[in-house]
């Protein structure tokens, strides 16, 4: 009997949903008989010394994508464990890493694919690998974050707590302001406010709620001086610290940046020693906080993006955010940077489009015939942005144009 009901991150749930499983128990084992009824890139970059696409996928699928201008040709790798990969990154000019569903790193020289970190006790999946100088960080289900100094060792990292900085409450009368995480840190509090001209009394003028993450004003607040409050507290749900999936890392120089469930966006710029909140957000009633799904970056330019549509950037390398257009009601699965300014991005049901002068600019999906989702990115030497996805889906940009390539299997 089944007792563990964990809640799923999306990446998970998604997973679900691109693999088709047929398990069959036989002599007291589970045998795995899956079988792929379609081919589906979960993830892909270009390497150099192969010359094409490596791309990644459920049921063992690493394979290379030739492209020319007749199409592209899918070759697959042969000895390649039978793991659902769900993440990749390059490591180098002719290296990649790739993430499992249950939490494996494996190295890929080109040649043969070496298994070199378990970053999950609870089978959790991989989600987002990124890379800098040769080190990496990797992040997933239940709070898995790992970094590595060279890719293939790796060392676990527990964020146990972040830094909530002063932030001012923009209301004053009675009600309850949320601040959008939980499991405040009692002795981390810095709460300043008056009433009267005097220090405001807990349980007489206000009332703060550490694990849900509010303040209750019970009387009205004086205006002058605003009230204001800092602290630190552990990442996650009400009275589950931890238990929080990062589906995206961004990775640069001593610079590290998560985003994942609960609108969370934390940074490090010490290298991971210390965390700070970012994006912050305070609500008068429960927030409904963004779910990060992916991110990129270049220099000091970010991109995060979610479900329905939500897209945030950042021009100073994730100290601040700004709210960009929403591209429509569905997630968006992937983004790129095409230039200053100008993020290209992949969704559900065929999302593909690039935000010109604020303002997105969407690709036509029923001229494009586009009848699965697009995750991946993938910048060729030519500068031609290729789009990845579900069902062998190939999209290039070309001349301003989107236009699918085919591809078929050698």
């Amino acid at each position: 009997m089944i007792t563990d009901r964990r809640r799923l991150p999306l990446g998970t749930i998604a997973l679900g949903i691109f693999i088709i499983a047929t398990p069959v128990l036989a002599s007291d084992e589970l045998v795995d008989h899956r079988a792929p009824l379609v081919t589906d890139f979960l993830d892909g970059t270009y390497l150099p010394s192969a010359e094409g696409i490596i791309v990644t996928g459920a049921h063992g699928l690493l394979g290379l994508l030739k492209v020319s201008t007749q199409g592209a040709e899918l070759t697959h790798y042969p000895n390649i464990p039978n793991e659902d990969f769900t993440s990749l990154e390059k490591l180098s000019d002719s290296e990649v890493l790739l993430g499992t569903s249950v939490g494996k790193v494996y190295l890929f020289d080109g040649t043969k694919v070496t298994e070199v970190g378990k970053l999950s006790e609870y089978d959790e999946p991989v989600l987002d690998i990124a890379v800098s100088n040769g080190a990496a960080w990797a992040v997933g289900g239940r709070g898995m974050i790992a970094k590595s100094a060279d890719g293939r060792t790796w060392t676990p990292v527990t964020v146990t707590e972040a830094m909530q900085p002063q932030v001012t409450i923009p209301g004053t009368e009675p009600g309850e302001w949320y601040f959008g995480v939980s499991n405040l840190l009692m002795d981390s509090i810095v709460f300043t406010a008056n009433v009267g001209g005097k220090l405001a009394v807990a349980g007489t003028d206000y009332a703060l709620y550490l694990d849900e993450g509010f303040v209750q004003f019970i009387k009205p607040i004086d205006a002058e001086p605003a009230p204001t409050i800092e602290f630190k507290f552990g990442p996650g749900p009400a009275f589950r610290p931890g238990d929080v999936s990062w589906n995206v890392v961004l990775f640069s120089g001593a610079n590290i940046t998560l985003a994942g469930e609960f609108g969370m966006i934390l940074q490090s710029t010490d290298g991971g020693q210390s965390w700070i909140r970012r994006d912050t957000v305070l609500s008068p009633k429960e927030p409904e906080p963004p779910y990060w799904i992916a991110g990129t970056q270049k220099g000091s330019e970010l991109y995060l993006t979610g479900a329905a549509g939500i897209i945030r950037a950042s021009n100073d390398g994730g100290a601040t955010w700004t709210q960009l257009p929403s591209s429509g009601n569905e997630g968006v699965f992937g983004v790129t940077i095409t230039g200053p300014g100008q993020p290209a991005i992949a969704g559900a049901v065929g999302l593909i489009g690039m935000l010109n002068n604020g303002q997105w600019a969407l690709a036509d999906r029923s001229e494009l015939q586009l009848l699965s989702w697009l995750k991946t990115p993938v910048e060729m030497p030519d500068g031609t942005l290729i789009m990845l996805g579900g069902r062998s889906t190939m999209i290039a940009l070309k001349d301003g144009k989107w236009v699918r390539i085919p591809v078929t299997n050698k």
